[in-house]
């Protein structure tokens, strides 16, 4: 490793204080612990001599946290978002907050004019001086002067934004999750749930390991709290609200393994997140993928679990009768399955 010195200013270790209380980054590098992230001389030597890349992209809650750190009075959630922004200014790391303008839209027009202006302030913010936002962010300023950006042009960016009636294999996984949801309000034993949702992926759909994982942690016997936002005594537009909401979670977990399997070296990316089910879930998705087996699961779920998920995963489904790839296997096949769900839940 060639001799590479920085001079990181006094008020990163504060920073990094705040980041790991806070424990957002999610991410499938293979460090000694959670500190290990937050070193700015390693990273800026990759970003430097390596020529690697790195992203964060937002989820909606800190991404709305940094818009809040401008639109509101100061709150400490707003400051350590901000902090987050310091932190990745300082080693040149890229945010990106595609998911969250997407979620934000959720495939409906009249939010996008909307949506674009808080991205447009969420450029200025990105582009703030850093010495103004380390003050913000350690509470010494009230307040911080918006750096510059031109600003997209509303009109083309609405078009990109709701040109597509869904984002590529968000349909897959809302399809997962009705299932999911579905399932789980029959009458039987959590085992027999996670038995049956697992024969409907091979059956009836795909596999999932993403879908799997939820529906491993949910029919177990210690689910996590806030993994199921549906309500079905709700009002039907709050319960598909609740629905796509969760679906969300799992399309973009679902996206952190594409970009993993596909990535090149130079291309390092991570998820920040305040959503602590989600946290966890993608966390052991991530550990899952690693070890290529469940056995990060031990210690998360019980010992009787834990068998049932072995067992289960043996389940084999003869080709002929599978939907997958079968000639019935297209969109309409897939828009055909959601419709029934969507009656069933939706009503």
């Amino acid at each position: 490793m060639d001799d590479v010195f920085y001079v990181i200013p006094a008020e990163m270790q504060l920073i990094i204080e705040r980041l790991l209380v806070r424990d957002w980054i999610v991410h499938n590098f293979h460090l000694r612990d959670s500190q290990s992230f937050y070193s700015p001389g390693d990273i800026l030597y990759n970003v430097d001599v390596e020529d690697v890349t790195y992203t964060v992209y937002l989820d909606t809650n800190i991404y709305q946290f940094l818009l809040n750190s401008c639109k509101k009075k100061p709150t400490e959630i707003a400051r350590d978002a901000v902090s987050l922004l310091v932190f990745c200014q300082l080693c040149k790391i890229q945010l990106d907050p595609t998911y969250a303008v997407y979620e934000k839209i959720n495939y409906t027009n009249h939010r996008a004019p909307e949506a674009i202006k808080d991205l447009n302030l969420f450029h200025k913010i990105n582009n703030s001086e850093t010495n103004s936002l380390v003050a913000y962010a350690l509470g010494d300023a009230e307040g911080y002067p918006l750096g510059y950006h031109p600003g997209v042009e509303t009109g083309v960016m609405e078009n990109a934004l709701t040109k597509y009636s869904r984002l590529t294999e968000w349909d897959s996984m809302y399809l997962v999750m009705l299932a999911c949801i579905s399932i789980s309000m029959k009458r039987m034993s959590r085992k027999d749930k996670l038995k049956l949702f697992v024969n409907w992926m091979l059956k009836e759909f795909r596999r999932s390991l993403v879908g799997y994982i939820y529906a491993i942690i949910y029919f177990s016997q210690n689910p996590l709290r806030r993994m199921m936002k549906y309500r079905a005594t709700d009002e039907r537009e709050s319960r598909r609200s609740q629905i796509y909401n969760m679906t969300w979670d799992l399309y973009i977990m679902n996206m952190f393994f594409r970009k993993w399997i596909s990535n090149e070296k130079k291309n390092e990316f991570m998820y920040a997140t305040d959503d602590k089910a989600f946290k966890e879930l993608l966390r052991l998705a991530i550990d899952v993928q690693i070890h290529e087996g469940f056995e990060p699961l031990k210690n998360v779920i019980s010992k009787s679990d834990y068998h049932n998920l072995e067992e289960i995963w043996k389940l084999d489904i003869p080709e002929e009768e599978r939907g997958y790839r079968s000639d019935e296997w297209s969109p309409e096949y897939r828009t055909k399955l959601i419709q029934n769900f969507e009656n069933e839940l939706l009503g």
